[in-house]
């Protein structure tokens, strides 16, 4: 049973964001810093990637640890179970096929955690500058 009215929930819900995260902000300041440009959700790349380099055909997912489940830090909400595992499963298995739909398509997939956006942006640059070649 959920503890807020369906207003209260409506409200909470509407103001989770599914594109200019905090992580993804931190990314993009990063990216620019170091001369490395995308363009940001493209709508006609399979799975709107958050970053794509068209040029290099990189496409950079931000994945936040909870919509997308991540294995340590997920954590399962204790209302409504059945709801969220469905959701969870689903969220990740379109990620995998998503992943490799565009591999398939000649395509570099590059899924960067929330967490570690925030607390380890190194590693997700690392990753990044891997496929530059740098």
């Amino acid at each position: 049973m959920d503890n807020l009215t369906k207003q209260q929930r409506h409200k909470n819900m509407s103001n989770i964001r599914s594109y200019n995260t905090l992580p993804e902000r931190l990314l993009r300041r990063e990216l620019k810093k170091n001369k490395l440009y995308f363009s940001r959700n493209v709508k006609n790349i399979i799975g709107k990637p958050d970053f794509v380099s068209r040029k290099n055909r990189l496409a950079v997912f931000v994945d936040s640890d909870f919509w997308h489940g991540h294995p340590r830090r997920f954590i399962m909400p204790k209302s409504n179970l059945n709801y969220w595992k469905k959701k969870i499963q689903r969220n990740k298995a379109r990620d995998k096929e998503v992943t490799r739909l565009l591999k398939s398509k000649g395509w570099k997939v590059i899924r960067c955690w929330e967490y570690d956006i925030k607390h380890n942006l190194k590693k997700c640059m690392h990753k990044i500058y891997n496929e530059f070649g740098y």
